[in-house]
């Protein structure tokens, strides 16, 4: 989880600032981790290599802090990807009176490119129309997200549900963490108001 990132995130060119709360996420265990399963696809095994040919296209993942997400938890999960693409979900696992989040979404621009978003399933349920707003261009590194059902009608979740996703294209070989900050989780009341004990978790991209 999401807890005084400054020091996690500097080595990777990421901005830094307040996080959400949980525990400290474990960037270094993951991408050190990452680091050694990319290591043989990265590595230029045996001398024989076309100075003439095409390189060969990246292909990029998404490795989530955790995979297995419990109750009242948001968390970045891997979603479709091809080749060099990769889309991030946005998750919501097993969470009573859901009616729509908030929360910035910081990558690196450097290595990383952000293609768009595409719609979740969770917002939708019970044949609601969800509002999504998404700035991702005016803060280089940094994606602004807010997404609600209307009307004034929360929904169950139960299981886990995407809110959103958020496509990646990857530029080159390497691990490259995201974050989550300023993120919130709203209930139906008028206005609506936080519901309290939402751990989020996220991740990263990578790409070998």
């Amino acid at each position: 989880m999401l807890v005084d990132l400054d020091e996690e995130l500097d080595p990777f060119g990421l901005p830094a600032g307040a996080a959400v709360s949980g525990g400290t996420m474990k960037l270094g265990t993951l991408v050190l981790t990452l680091a050694l399963v990319a290591a043989p696809a990265c590595g230029g095994g045996g001398g024989g290599s076309d100075a003439g040919g095409s390189p060969t296209p990246l292909s990029a993942s998404f490795v989530p802090e955790q995979p297995t997400p419990g109750a009242d938890t948001a968390a970045l999960a891997e979603g479709a990807k091809s080749n060099d693409v990769v889309t991030v979900n946005v998750t919501i696992t097993n969470t009573n009176g859901f009616f729509g989040t908030a929360f910035e979404f910081l990558f690196d621009d450097t290595h990383t490119v952000y293609l768009g978003f595409t719609a979740g399933t969770v917002l939708e349920q019970g044949g609601n129309t969800p509002t999504y707003n998404v700035d991702g261009t005016s803060n280089p590194g940094r994606i602004v997200i807010g997404a609600s059902r209307t009307g004034s009608s929360a929904t169950n979740v139960s299981g886990t549900k995407t809110v959103i996703g958020l496509q990646f294209r990857v530029k080159q070989a390497g691990v490259y963490p995201v974050a989550i900050q300023n993120a919130v989780v709203y209930d139906s009341q008028d206005p609506p108001q936080p519901i309290p004990g939402i751990a989020w978790y996220a991740g990263a991209v990578s790409g070998v």
